[in-house]
């Protein structure tokens, strides 16, 4: 299912970037563009569907070492309710 995630800067993050929980792949980046009214980069992101990610759970660029490519962490949060398909991570960093 689809996310979308809103960030300040996404720098070296492109479209079909990893997605990451606990270091395994759980989907990619599908489309990146910026919101005209924020000046955000909105990050649309294409989730397996056996991931169900918790309302407070956090998304964030990470780097693969020193020359390799970014891609996007998620950290789970602990709430019950989850991200519905087509809802938003709102913990970015």
């Amino acid at each position: 299912y689809e996310v979308i995630a809103k960030f300040d800067r996404i720098d070296g993050l492109r479209q079909g970037s990893d997605v990451r929980l606990s270091g395994v792949k759980v989907g990619t980046i599908k489309a990146i563009h910026l919101d005209p009214q924020t000046y955000l980069a909105v990050v649309h992101i294409n989730l397996s569907p056996e991931v169900e990610l918790p309302k407070d759970s956090a998304a964030e660029i990470a780097s693969e070492g020193l020359l390799g490519g970014k891609f996007l962490a998620l950290l789970p949060g602990g709430e019950e309710d989850s991200i519905p398909a087509g809802g938003e991570i709102t913990h970015t960093q």
